[in-house]
């Protein structure tokens, strides 16, 4: 859920930075800069990043029968939120500035770039950290395959039919198969004893 939550912010940042670049008056000077870049990654990086972290720590029950170590989890979301953060943000403080992106040597052979070339460091920095950052995960993810919490068929109490299958799958996916009785997203239904009702339940 961190990372689907997380998702969000670093996605608006993405989308509100690219208003600027719709109008010529603010295109012109930060077209091709490391403005451009920074926008670009916001949008992207976290889209495809932190979705496939979410997915795998949303499907691994499912698949495996044993839980991630949440404690782990969270040191490697935050880890990987605060350093991308510290990444992306001095490209806006640079493109801003004039650096144009595609530079052989950076900006260091230009006078205007040298008050904000050491944002270049700082970046590099943020990417190296966020690379130890997935240390973390990576031992989790194979830890928790054989050593993981044992976990129920439905840990998540998910309504929809995919989690009435016993954890890990059997040959089939189910093995007795289910029966669908309303649609998947049946929260909070009134007069109901429970937060969620799954559509393999009469």
């Amino acid at each position: 859920m961190l990372f689907a939550l997380g998702f969000l912010p670093m996605f608006g940042i993405g989308g509100l930075t690219g208003l600027p670049l719709a109008f010529n008056i603010a295109d012109i000077p930060l077209h091709d800069t490391y403005y451009v870049i920074a926008h670009f990654h916001y949008v992207v990086a976290p889209g495809t990043i932190f979705a496939l972290f979410a997915g795998i720590y949303y499907w691994f029950p499912k698949a495996t029968g044993r839980k991630m170590n949440e404690t782990l989890g969270k040191i490697h979301f935050w880890g990987t939120l605060v350093c991308m953060n510290v990444v992306f943000t001095p490209m806006f403080i640079m493109g801003m500035a004039g650096v144009s992106r595609r530079l052989f040597d950076g900006g260091a052979t230009y006078d205007f770039a040298q008050p904000v070339l050491h944002w270049n460091v700082v970046s590099s920095w943020g990417a190296w950290i966020m690379a130890i950052f997935q240390i973390p995960f990576i031992f989790n993810f194979f830890w928790s395959i054989w050593k993981g919490e044992k976990t129920e068929a439905n840990p998540w109490q998910a309504t929809t039919i995919e989690w009435a299958a016993p954890s890990p799958p059997p040959h089939g996916n189910f093995a007795v198969a289910p029966q669908a009785y309303r649609g998947p997203y049946e929260y909070s239904v009134p007069g109901t004893a429970k937060d969620f009702t799954a559509q393999n339940e009469a």
